[in-house]
């Protein structure tokens, strides 16, 4: 089912022509984790991102377009980066493409991360900054032969990946 309540204003894709843009790769963590006029509790979030002072520090350096690094729901902890005492900062490796990282939310995980993307996505688009999401569909999260299996392999193994003799997925 999906929710249609969110009031997007009218909102329509920004007239930017290509040959104009100014695009700025950023990490939604990262970008606003230390701006000091960012608010603590908005720090590494969507509402960090739509955040007055983000907008206008990228409006200041000319920007018409953030790339954002993956905003896809990801697995935080994997077992090869626990081994190795690391955690997954980037996001890739998503489990869920459509659902926005309830990491990366202010407002709650129970879907207000959803709302909460979408009015960065609103804000930055008034603010004449046009999104654009970085996917990488072949980082999933189920990792490698040995698993986990979560949802791409599971559904149909042979339509998602290069499968070798054995039927596992080569990554």
């Amino acid at each position: 089912m999906i929710d249609e309540s969110f009031n997007w204003e009218e909102d329509i894709l920004l007239p930017h022509p290509w040959h104009k843009i100014i695009i700025y790769e950023t990490h939604i963590k990262g970008f606003t984790k230390k701006h000091p006029k960012i608010p603590q509790n908005l720090r590494e979030t969507y509402g960090g991102l739509a955040h007055p002072d983000a907008i206008s520090h990228l409006q200041n350096l000319g920007i018409t377009a953030v790339e954002l690094l993956p905003v896809h729901h990801f697995f935080v902890q994997q077992g090869h980066l626990i081994d190795k005492g690391l955690a997954n900062y980037w996001g890739y490796d998503s489990l869920g493409y459509f659902a926005p990282h309830s990491g990366y939310s202010a407002s709650g995980t129970k879907g207000q991360q959803v709302t909460e993307f979408k009015n960065m996505v609103k804000t930055l688009h008034k603010a004449g900054i046009e999104v654009i999401l970085d996917v990488v569909y072949n980082h999933t999260g189920e990792g490698n032969h040995l698993g986990p299996i979560l949802f791409l392999r599971g559904i149909d193994n042979r339509a998602y990946y290069r499968v070798d003799k054995k039927n596992f997925a080569i990554m």
